[in-house]
């Protein structure tokens, strides 16, 4: 038996069988941008480590609000910005940059203190990056993990199937697998949030293909709402920090099964498939998986679930693309960007003519 006849490369295509319940689409009202709005607390912040910093004339917080201003001490919870008449102290996670005048990034600040992503309405055109860096964070248990990441993990639908996904920028910014949206541009995602009765699920029909690539089986997609509104997302972490046998777990949508949490180890951090590199994993996936995150213990995206190894004997060979060959799609966005004028674009070779059949020419 040969590797082709036990891979499973369409994981997360799973047929639908019934039509999922249309929720309310979840929308958020305008904060008006004044410094009001920040709503910054000034209470006294965790203690940690000072260190002095070079002045930076603004401040961007993650709401949009720019202050003309010195931040003149930062530390790893705040950063105390000088307005002159008071030192006003803003926690860290707050604030999405320091820009040093008009000349560009004195230092990048995220809600992790780590690099998060911009928010930035053209983020996308501009070059500026779309996900945040991990931070680095503990170890949390499971249950933890699953509140502080489950709205950022998403089903994507297709009129032929679904798969899963996991949001990357507040705008909305996702990822997925190439092969869970081929071949359509109809789509529909469902984002699963928190609400006083319970658990509410928010469709998206209105999705734009930002990029994808057939060959890292990677898209990145972008949810276009109705009305302005953030979405929770998730850090994305360096899988060259794996290692062999650490904990990890999978959120998905498998057998049409939401939000499903499976856990396991990393069997091998590197596996060649096929001419690309792989996480190998323990962690159960099932058709519907495929497009979904692969969370360490810290919550924190370490690969894209994509295949298994379905075979008769064959238990628990799951594989998911490295975070880091993802960031490397996401930053080459502009070489894999989608052609809207063709739902398959992309490279497609033919089979060669066999013996005796003849080349057919256009009229």
């Amino acid at each position: 038996m040969t590797l082709q006849m036990v891979l499973t490369l369409m994981l997360g295509l799973l047929p639908t069988t019934a039509a999922l319940a249309t929720a309310a689409q979840a929308t958020t009202a305008q904060a008006t941008a004044t410094l009001a709005a920040a709503a910054l607390p000034t209470a006294a912040q965790p203690a940690a480590t000072r260190t002095h910093a070079p002045p930076a004339d603004r401040v961007v917080l993650e709401n949009g609000v720019v202050i003309e201003a010195h931040a003149v001490v930062v530390s790893d919870a705040t950063v105390e910005i000088d307005l002159g008449f008071q030192v006003l102290t803003v926690p860290r996670s707050a604030i999405t940059r320091l820009e040093e005048g008009a000349q560009g990034v004195a230092q990048e600040v995220d809600a992790d203190a780590d690099g998060d992503a911009d928010s930035s309405a053209d983020a996308e055109s501009n070059g500026r990056r779309l996900y945040r860096h991990a931070a680095g964070h503990a170890n949390r248990a499971l249950d933890d993990n699953i509140a502080a990441v489950g709205e950022a993990v998403v089903l994507v639908r297709t009129p032929v199937g679904l798969g899963s996904g996991f949001v990357i920028h507040p705008e909305g910014y996702l990822i997925t697998n190439d092969h869970v949206v081929e071949g359509t541009t109809e789509l529909t995602v469902v984002v699963y949030r928190k609400a006083t009765d319970g658990l509410r699920k928010d469709e998206y029909k209105h999705i734009r293909i930002v990029a994808t690539s057939e060959l890292l089986d990677l898209a990145l997609l972008k949810i276009e709402p109705d009305e302005e509104e953030l979405f929770e997302t998730v850090a994305l972490s360096d899988s060259n920090e794996l290692v062999q046998g650490e904990a990890v777990f999978a959120v998905g949508n498998p057998m049409g099964l939401e939000r499903s949490l499976s856990e396991g180890i990393v069997a091998l951090k590197s596996r060649l498939l096929s001419g690309q590199t792989y996480v190998q994993t323990t962690a159960a996936l099932s058709p519907g998986n495929s497009g979904g995150p692969l969370f360490n213990m810290a919550g924190e995206v370490i690969g894209v679930n994509s295949l298994k190894i379905a075979a008769q004997g064959a238990e628990g060979l799951s594989f998911s693309i490295p975070v880091n060959q993802v960031k490397a799609f996401i930053d080459s966005q502009e070489a894999y960007a989608f052609d809207t004028l063709n739902a398959n674009s992309g490279h497609r070779y033919y089979a060669p003519p066999q013996p005796g059949e003849t080349q057919g020419e256009n009229p």
